[in-house]
């Protein structure tokens, strides 16, 4: 069996190890409540887009608290603490701008 030499003579360098990529998993959810909320935003129906904009951040907040990183895939993405202190923050930021605000069709 002939071994493989390298250019500088030496062995060949040896292969790089995997890179760690957790599954999006739990991301898929978060992805699906994203999309109805933009065919809301699209169809003009914005009370409708913020409760489901919301929702899906509060869910994305929700999944990283109760889900093992490995569970919640991409959703976990920092430490735990500011991936639902964020997520939270965002979602009720979004429910007080969006029912506060005067968001009918003209």
């Amino acid at each position: 069996m002939e071994s493989e030499q390298h250019e500088s003579g030496g062995q060949p360098p040896s292969p790089r190890p995997p890179i760690a990529v957790a599954p999006l998993r739990a991301w898929w959810i978060v992805l699906a409540g994203l999309l109805v909320a933009a065919l809301f935003i699209l169809t003009d129906h914005m009370l409708r887009a913020t409760a489901s904009l919301a929702g899906t951040l509060l869910l994305a907040a929700a999944f990283r608290l109760v889900l093992t990183p490995e569970q919640a895939g991409g959703v976990a993405s920092r430490s735990k603490v500011v991936d639902v202190a964020v997520l939270v923050t965002l979602g009720v930021l979004v429910l007080i701008s969006g029912f506060s605000l005067d968001l009918t069709a003209r």
